[in-house]
């Protein structure tokens, strides 16, 4: 291709119209045009054209490609090559640059540019999409709320009937040995574990008192706890053997609701 072939007139309208330049420029501005030669980047023909790099991100700097009468996008003026075109508006031309031979124009057409302005594109949302997840965010919050209330009424329950068992048993536990006592024969306290059904019911002899305890006493103390199931006739509650946690008699209670569902009439 000669070097100085004119560049299609076709190409210079479709320079015009394909692109909108945000700056406003006169109606109508004429570009010169310059081939693209080995070596060249879209820095140094800015600097050598315009006198700045910075001026190669101008709207009245393209860089084109003749054989498909198309602009580069300025995000790949990385990848030009020999044989395109750099158009550059005529009054930008840096005054007093060298035209070298391989540098001389191909074109100078004047060519009207669009005044217009980009505006972006907003996505609309899609109220669809709100009518079906508004409803199911408050189906899927009330079903937790249910559920977390029924947890927390079905443990302060569990909680209840193991507190009321432990208080009946120590009441027994400790009746037949106020008899002429003048202090309270037992001292006693409860853990609980209503996730699991379980308690354990500690006691250990009042002050001045040796019973009970597991050292001397494990028979009478093992036949008290056997007593006194007997006694409340809970048979959703089961023992557990005793163990002693220092001056403490352990005594580990289960509360089965199997057992109350089948003793129930």
């Amino acid at each position: 291709m000669s070097a100085r072939r004119a560049l299609p007139l076709a190409l210079i309208i479709t320079i015009g119209s394909t692109y909108a330049f945000a700056e406003l420029r006169p109606a109508t501005t004429k570009l010169t045009c310059f081939p693209i030669r080995p070596g060249d980047t879209a820095a140094r023909l800015a600097q050598r054209l315009t006198g700045s790099v910075d001026n190669r991100h101008q709207p009245w700097f393209q860089i084109v490609d003749p054989a498909t009468a198309t602009m580069l996008p300025k995000s790949r003026y990385n990848e030009i090559e020999p044989g395109w075109r750099v158009c550059v508006a005529s009054d930008m031309l840096r005054r007093g640059a060298p035209q070298q031979p391989q540098y001389v124009p191909v074109a100078a057409v004047s060519v009207p540019l669009p005044q217009t302005t980009i505006t972006p594109r907003v996505a609309g949302i899609d109220l669809r999409a709100l009518w079906w997840a508004a409803p199911l965010f408050v189906l899927v919050s009330g079903l937790g709320l249910v559920w977390a209330w029924r947890r927390l009424d079905e443990r302060r329950n569990r909680l209840d009937i193991l507190r009321g068992f432990s208080h009946s048993f120590i009441y027994e536990f400790e009746r037949p040995l106020l008899r002429n006592a003048v202090t309270p024969p037992v001292r006693s306290r409860v853990r609980f574990a209503p996730a699991r059904r379980y308690a354990e019911i500690l006691v250990a002899p009042g002050n001045g008192r040796t019973y009970p305890n597991l050292v001397d006493h494990k028979r009478n103390v093992e036949y008290d706890v056997a007593r006194i199931m007997r006694l409340l006739k809970d048979e959703s509650f089961s023992n557990g053997p005793l163990r002693a946690e220092g001056q403490w008699v352990v005594i580990p209670c289960h509360f089965e609701t199997d057992r109350l569902q089948e003793g129930a009439p």
